[in-house]
């Protein structure tokens, strides 16, 4: 993966060029122990036999991918104390969920669009897709897509 580096201002030489970086691969395999306290924590009804909560679509695709933050703020050329803010996301399933399945996770880059705002300046929102895919079957069984607000210092 090539890490675009920041200029000294901390902005990207040419944010549209993030568009199509791919992260190093993760795997991810979630354990009936931590779907169990999951399950706890947020109330959810029960289950069927085998079957990991839905929102380990995007919990596992964080944990398990191939890089951290610090290494994403890199990729994006914004220094981690720029002030990140989650943007939004959503999820898609093909398959359910399962636990003990090692999943990979696979994904990155999808989209850069610039803006300005009155009171932040200048700001890129940033959209990443991560699949889990099962390793035995290779298929594809969900994908978390979330966009981060990334501010831009300006020159």
């Amino acid at each position: 993966m090539a890490i675009e580096r920041p200029l000294q201002d901390g902005t990207a030489a040419d944010s549209s060029s993030l568009v199509g970086i791919r992260f190093p691969d993760g795997e991810y395999t979630i354990s009936v122990a931590a779907n169990d306290r999951l399950c706890r924590l947020v109330q959810a009804p029960p289950l069927p036999a085998g079957a990991a909560h839905p929102v380990w679509a995007h919990l596992a695709t964080h944990i398990g991918k191939g890089l951290t933050f610090t290494e994403f703020a890199e990729v994006v050329g914004a220094p981690i104390d720029s002030g990140y803010l989650f943007g939004g996301g959503s999820l898609e399933f093909w398959e359910p969920i399962r636990l003990g399945t090692r999943y990979r996770v696979c994904g990155g880059i999808v989209s850069v669009v610039a803006r300005v705002g009155r009171r932040t300046g200048r700001f890129d929102v940033i959209t990443t897709e991560l699949d889990l895919v099962d390793l035995n079957t290779e298929r594809r069984v969900s994908r978390s897509s979330e966009s981060y607000i990334v501010p831009r210092r300006a020159a």
